[in-house]
């Protein structure tokens, strides 16, 4: 497989016309989107990452970074699935504005950016209305999500989605909703939903010591992934709630009330004396020690570092 110079892209999609391209842009969320859309439009058509000249593709998926190395080709759709800059934000829709079609992220681009935006072929994928495309979660358990995906046209789609985290959801919209335009069968978008899974480290659920169920988010440790995986470990019923972070200025402006045990691996930066539900450790070894003695069996972990020592085996 191999991505292409922008000369090479411009000759393959001259030659191959027939194929179709879509273009994934975004601050953050792309790989994301680019697993969704291969899980869920590989039960249809031949989809490639990039040009693979061993492969007849149907679709091919572009990882947008500059307008410098796009080919000058009109994509058959523009995926934005994110946007923290007003550079960025003209950045990802200027190639938006000469594709056939787009979708934008409704809840990660803000509507400030909208003015960049020229191309009146748009749609919107979210959490929930005025979204075109949406999820409306009837029930939520470690067995991720269970409700209906909702076109622009009203028109419902039951999924279960094995995923945790409300945010983890919207790349599975999109998809979906590109699938639709695709004219996927639904009974293939259910398919192509109910594959999909978390990649270790993103909010995968894992069994743990002692009993405890771990919730892995340690592939990425951003201030925002830990307030987003609390929000999705609070909204779970356990009988204990521990958090294991690698820096206590990451609680900041977080509710701890709800948490049973707050643990800091390593920098104490922004350390609350007072608050005596957080302990700190420099080693490793101490911390599992205390998770071992701490544990409840059913507890819920949910874990923002490197942690397999105490993973047995993931749910998924």
């Amino acid at each position: 497989m191999f991505f292409g110079t922008k000369a090479r892209l411009e000759r393959y999609f001259k030659k191959n016309p027939q194929v179709k391209s879509i273009v994934v842009a975004g601050s953050y969320g792309r790989k994301s989107a680019i697993r969704a859309l291969g899980m869920i439009l590989g039960q249809q058509f031949v989809v490639t990452m990039g040009v693979n000249k061993n492969v007849d593709a149907d679709v091919v998926i572009l990882d947008y970074k500059s307008s410098a190395e796009f080919p000058e080709i009109e994509p058959d759709m523009v995926i934005v699935t994110s946007c923290r800059t007003d550079e960025e934000a003209q950045r990802f829709f200027a190639v938006a504005n000469i594709a056939k079609r787009v979708m934008v992220n409704f809840n990660d681009v803000p509507q400030e950016f909208a003015k960049y935006l020229k191309n009146p072929n748009i749609f919107t994928y979210g959490d929930e209305l005025p979204a075109d495309f949406y999820f409306e979660n009837n029930q939520f358990s470690l067995e991720g999500y269970e409700g209906d995906f909702i076109d622009e046209e009203r028109d419902r789609l039951h999924v279960k989605i094995k995923i945790l985290g409300e945010h983890n959801i919207r790349p599975i919209i999109m998809a979906c909703a590109v699938g639709k335009q695709f004219q996927i069968p639904k009974e293939k978008l259910i398919a192509g939903t109910e594959a999909i899974v978390p990649l270790h480290g993103r909010m995968s659920p894992a069994k743990g010591i002692h009993g405890t169920i771990v919730i892995d988010d340690s592939a990425y440790i951003a201030h925002d992934d830990v307030r987003l995986g609390c929000a999705t470990m609070f909204a779970l019923e356990s009988p204990a709630k521990m958090l294991i972070i690698d820096d206590a200025s990451k609680l900041e402006g977080l509710d701890t009330q709800l948490l049973t045990d707050i643990c800091v691996l390593g920098n104490t930066t922004g350390t609350d004396p007072k608050n005596k539900k957080i302990h700190y450790f420099e080693e490793e070894v101490d911390l599992i020690h205390y998770i071992g003695e701490r544990a409840e069996e059913g507890g819920l972990i949910l874990l923002e570092v490197p942690l397999p020592e105490i993973i047995e085996s993931y749910i998924w």
